[in-house]
């Protein structure tokens, strides 16, 4: 198989459109079009979408698109390892859920820059239910991922997740009831919660829908004064003196604001989660950046483990 043509197919894929394809290629729009012609009469079925605009590729053309991305990523290593690069080389596309996020921070990001210095990293910033159909595609090699309770991994049940993917639990965690540091009187119940003002995460969010079951099974109703989708805004409002939060515990030790808030210890208020890490298992020739990564959460989050939580709750 020519390698041109499925350099041709993620050119068009990323450009929606063949025009943009070729100007990325440096070639001419009826070259591009050739290519895929004759890529699509190989496989004997259409690839994109033509009557849509953007294009947009088929059923059968994202399967092509991430077995051309494996493809092209692993020819690329057989060439490093026969012309003896030593130092991995090549793109690194790391999909990274905002809950996640403060443990893969700027001088995360720069141990494995240093530590992979020919890559070039590109990191995917969303939430689990966004990041794994990008991964699962082939646009990002992992993510990492805020999971749980009751078996949720990157956002879908565990026992749906493909084979082509591989989880990977690096630490624990909790979705936990944050107040400002500088109010007299917490409330230590969930009844005593609802009685005031709440900051919270829009409908659908994971730390809301939380809420909404712990509410629900209190036979009480969460009040919402203010609604963001910013994790650290949420809890930078909450630092502020503007009500109460539901949020995951080592992201909060992580904030910027932790010294300006208290984790509540509230009976029945906690579910436990995890941070996962997820890859692809073609992506063979990134075991060793991905691994890393996993390393680096894994240090990052030590200053977030349930001892030093307990200093944060008890101040």
């Amino acid at each position: 198989m020519d390698t041109r043509e499925l350099e041709a197919l993620i050119a068009v894929a990323n450009a929606q459109s063949f025009h943009g394809a070729a100007s990325r290629l440096g070639l001419t729009q009826p070259a591009v079009t050739r290519r895929i012609q004759r890529l699509e009469q190989r496989i004997g079925t259409s690839l994109f979408d033509r009557t849509t605009k953007p294009l947009q590729p088929t059923s059968a053309g994202h399967r092509a698109l991430t077995e051309a991305r494996d493809l092209l990523r692993r020819l690329d290593g057989f060439n490093d390892t026969i012309s003896g690069t030593k130092n991995p080389q090549g793109p690194f596309r790391l999909g990274l859920s905002h809950g996640v996020a403060p443990l893969m921070a700027a001088s995360e990001l720069r141990e494995l820059h240093q530590t992979f210095p020919d890559m070039s990293l590109t990191i995917k910033s969303g939430w689990s239910s966004e990041l794994l159909p990008l991964l699962r595609r082939g646009e990002i090699d992992a993510m990492l991922s805020l999971d749980g309770p009751n078996g949720i991994v990157g956002g879908i049940q565990s026992r749906d997740l493909p084979t082509s993917l591989q989880p990977q639990t690096l630490l624990d965690d909790q979705i936990v009831a944050i107040g400002p540091k500088s109010a007299c009187n917490h409330p230590t119940t969930i009844a005593e919660l609802a009685k005031h003002p709440m900051v919270l995460m829009p409908e659908g969010c994971t730390f809301r829908a939380l809420g909404n079951a712990w509410a629900h099974k209190n036979d009480v109703e969460f009040t919402s004064v203010l609604e963001v989708s910013a994790l650290e805004l949420q809890i930078e409002v909450v630092a502020a003196g503007a009500g109460y939060g539901i949020m995951a515990r080592r992201f909060c030790m992580h904030s910027p604001a932790r010294d300006r808030v208290r984790i509540l210890d509230i009976p029945g208020m906690n579910w436990n989660m995890a941070i996962t890490l997820i890859r692809r298992a073609s992506n063979g020739d990134l075991c060793d950046i991905i691994d890393k990564v996993g390393d680096i959460v894994i240090k990052a989050g030590a200053i977030s483990n349930p001892d030093h939580a307990q200093l944060l709750s008890a101040s």
